[in-house]
């Protein structure tokens, strides 16, 4: 190992933790490929006040930037949100390129999504963020710009939980908010350099009546699946962006109950489905709160018997065909949030105790893969490292490993080379995949 000494965690700068090591399993159990990550740069960037010993802030989410040139690639830039900050943040470097503060110290920003808008003539990444407020609020990072607020519901204290774009329509936004309902916007194309032309309006309200919704998920413009996470289970709606144009308001997309596998743990309630995320076009992992495994089914095969005339009914209740299970953590606690890129194949989730649980599964990115029956182990896990914390010393704070570090969000890189996680105490964590093998991961389960 070229560097024995303990990570450094710096305020909005890096740090260099020990490293990760992988057991080289794939799904099959034969797969070679290396899965040995270094954990290269710790931030606290969500500080409240600038306090450089803030642990206290939730950083709640963290998405890779789209590449303007290629959407199945990203770029080396991560936008994180908590408290009342958002953040650009180079991950090779470890360097905060942009920082956005809300002048309410009350805004705790929830949710980001990306798009690539063509402006000027050229492809341009927008960000989306919502929030405990209930505004969405749109920024044009390259110009350090925030150009556009509003609210998608009028209700008071009725948060924005999750956000997600369209593939084939840049500027349709969906939103998914903590009344229990999920709408579409089409946030209109920005005219540089006076950002004139945005004006959102909502093309459609979807309200399944299952308590707050906490995810949703754009399956993507061929299979044309809206996916919920919320209170009370699973739902779906088989979106079309044709009909959303021509028949407008009046469209009534096709609503499907997902019913996932049960667990005495749901007391013979419907479960909690606290995350979700997209494999590929046809596959989606979701977890259940308190069920310690991420399900991963198979979204085309589970759907193929629906037709026209299925959708009288109001909702149509659909078991879906499992893939494959995935062991994780048996922890009591909610929302911490999957990643995967999609169309790669490794899915990553974080638990409470600061570690990273990585599934290597490339097979399962083909249309109606083959399940695999037996519950699957990790890949690999990637532990939290020894931290050398002058700030948290100085302050004579308690250090952070003396609570649950709970990672509330991953997401990684389309070439898998870096994983990013956020945590319950304002950390964005980077690890680097690396060659060699060390000892920061562990090959247990």
């Amino acid at each position: 190992m070229p560097d024995k000494k303990r990570p450094k965690v710096d305020s909005p700068a890096g740090k260099d933790p020990k490293k990760a090591k992988s057991d080289k399993k794939d799904e099959e159990g034969g797969a070679k490929e290396s899965f040995n990550y270094d954990p290269v740069h710790f931030i606290r960037s969500h500080s409240k006040n600038n306090d450089p010993a803030d642990i206290q802030t939730q950083i709640w989410e963290v998405v890779f930037e789209p590449d303007p040139q290629d959407p199945a690639k990203t770029t080396s830039h991560v936008a994180t949100c908590g408290g009342n900050s958002i953040c650009i943040i180079d991950v090779n470097s470890g360097t905060v390129l942009m920082k956005y503060k809300h002048k309410d110290i009350k805004e705790n920003f929830y949710t980001l999504a990306w798009t690539t808008l063509k402006l000027s003539n050229e492809n341009t990444n927008i960000l989306a963020s919502g929030g405990i407020r209930g505004e969405i609020r749109m920024f044009h990072p390259a110009n350090k710009v925030c150009f556009h607020e509003w609210k998608p519901v009028e209700k008071k204290n009725t948060a924005v939980n999750s956000l997600v774009f369209h593939t084939s329509e840049p500027t349709w936004l969906f939103c998914g908010t903590n009344d229990g309902v999920v709408s579409l916007w089409d946030v209109g194309l920005p005219t540089l350099p006076t950002y004139d032309g945005v004006n959102p309006k909502q093309l459609l309200k979807l309200f399944p009546d299952y308590g707050d919704v906490y995810n949703i998920a754009w399956s993507g413009h061929q299979s044309n699946w809206l996916l919920a996470g919320t209170a009370a289970g699973l739902v779906g709606w088989n979106v079309e962006a044709k009909k959303v144009v021509e028949q407008g308001s009046k469209y009534r997309p096709m609503m499907v109950d997902f019913l996932l596998p049960e667990s005495d743990k749901d007391q013979g309630e419907n479960p909690i489905v606290d995350s979700l995320a997209v494999v590929g076009e046809w596959t989606i992992v979701a977890k259940c709160a308190l069920h310690g495994l991420i399900y991963m089914w198979d979204l085309k095969t589970t759907t193929k018997s629906l037709t026209e005339d299925t959708k009288k009914d109001k909702i149509i209740e659909k078991e879906v065909t499992m893939l494959s299970n995935l062991k994780w953590s048996d922890t009591d606690n909610f929302y911490m949030n999957l990643g995967c890129h999609k169309g790669v194949g490794l899915v990553v989730c974080g638990d409470d105790k600061g570690s990273l649980w990585l599934y290597n599964m490339p097979s399962m990115i083909q249309t109606c893969p083959e399940p695999i029956k037996k519950v699957i182990d990790p890949t690999t896990r990637l532990m939290w490292p020894e931290l050398q914390d002058d700030h948290l010393e100085n302050s004579r704070k308690v250090p952070l490993d003396r609570h649950d570090i709970i990672i509330d969000k991953v997401a990684s890189s389309h070439d898998n080379n870096h994983i990013v996680a956020v945590t319950s105490n304002n950390m964005v964590c980077i690890w680097r995949r690396t060659d060699e093998e060390s000892s920061t991961a562990s090959e247990d389960s």
